[in-house]
């Protein structure tokens, strides 16, 4: 479902982002961006089977920027990828850098976790996590997304069954969307 990668000359810590960002979203492969162009990178995602292309990018050496790409044909049968949606990062911890560490890919998720969302960004943000990973939602699931408001950010934590956090944990500042999924 997702194509993961960096945006050019990536920094440790965004390497480190993305190969977590590849363990917590389902049915995501990471490839190594290198020259490759937005076009090229959509061709392999195509060539993968895979709709979404997640470029995460960073600023000052630390995740700032998740932008996300819906591949498809254009009008004239071409390869295109247009922007579905950008997530800008407050903050972000690692897996390595605390809570238990993932060791197998998550393939579904039980539920995304508004219940502590107090603010229209929470609750818009709940939304779209939700129309990206409805297929990927299966009640029986160990896993869950939980977002709740935190100082005008929002953050986002992935829970396992008996609550512990896993993967990172996101601090988003806001989001912008641009178009429909696709």
């Amino acid at each position: 479902m997702f194509l993961v990668t960096t945006s050019h000359r990536p920094s440790q810590r965004l390497r480190s982002f993305v190969k977590d960002l590849t363990l917590v979203l389902p049915g995501s492969v990471r490839v190594t961006r290198g020259k490759r162009r937005l076009l090229d990178l959509a061709y392999l995602a195509l060539l993968l089977k895979k709709k979404y292309l997640v470029v995460a990018a960073n600023k000052k050496g630390n995740p700032a920027v998740i932008h996300v790409y819906v591949v498809h044909y254009d009008a004239e049968g071409k390869v295109a990828a247009s922007r579905y949606f950008d997530v800008l990062l407050g903050g972000v911890r690692l897996s390595r850098e605390g809570g238990a560490k993932l060791t197998t890919p998550i393939t579904s998720y039980s539920s995304v976790d508004e219940s502590n969302c107090s603010s229209s960004k929470c609750l818009e943000l709940a939304g779209l996590l939700m129309s990206l990973l409805r297929d990927f939602i299966n009640k029986s699931s160990a896993f869950k997304i939980s977002l709740h408001d935190e100082g005008g950010n929002v953050t986002v934590k992935i829970l396992s069954r008996n609550g512990d956090v896993v993967g990172p944990v996101l601090k988003v500042r806001g989001f912008k969307t641009y178009g429909e999924q696709g």
